[in-house]
């Protein structure tokens, strides 16, 4: 079980014991303030009730709003939910209005990813081929730009090739 699920499991379970201790305490609250209220002792007993089970409603309420925030943030985040620009820019400038929101990290997860670069240059072999298809570009000027397009991929691949030696071969260095 990966830290993300035992994490929503303890808010979950964190939730289920804090949420039941609050209902309990209100509950007694009311039975104890019900029956001082027919005995006419309201007040003395409102101050006796106040000092043991308030403090602890308190603290049981708060525990189990913290662990719903937890239990929603994990759900939400292992829910497939969908990226793309409207979602990403409402998170972000709910971060910027609340900045305690930024801890979250909302807009980063609600972010498209970013392209690698066989995806960029597919993209751009596409956008190429739609260009020719719809005839703004001649043959001559679609197989110039296709072997500049090659071309670039070679270049880039050799100099991605030298920096992984380069690397491998520091490495080898720094080791001894």
């Amino acid at each position: 079980m990966a830290l993300r699920d035992r994490l929503t499991l303890v808010s979950f379970l964190l939730l289920v014991a804090s949420g039941t201790l609050s209902a309990v305490l209100l509950g007694y609250a009311a039975l104890v303030v019900g029956g001082a209220f027919l005995a006419g002792t309201l007040v003395a007993t409102l101050l006796e009730l106040a000092f043991p089970v308030l403090p602890l409603f308190a603290l049981s309420t708060a525990v189990a709003v913290v662990s719903a925030v937890g239990v929603v943030y994990g759900l939400a985040r292992r829910a497939s939910l969908p990226r793309g620009g409207r979602i990403e820019s409402v998170a972000r400038r709910a971060e910027s209005e609340y900045p305690p929101l930024r801890v979250l990290g909302l807009g980063d997860a609600f972010a498209e990813p970013e392209p690698s670069p066989e995806e960029k240059r597919q993209d751009a072999l596409d956008r190429l081929k739609r260009r020719y298809v719809d005839g703004e570009l001649t043959e001559r000027e679609f197989e110039r730009k296709l072997d500049r397009l090659v071309a670039n991929d070679s270049v880039d691949d050799a100099r991605a090739e030298r920096e992984r030696a380069a690397v491998v071969e520091d490495g080898g260095r720094s080791r001894f």
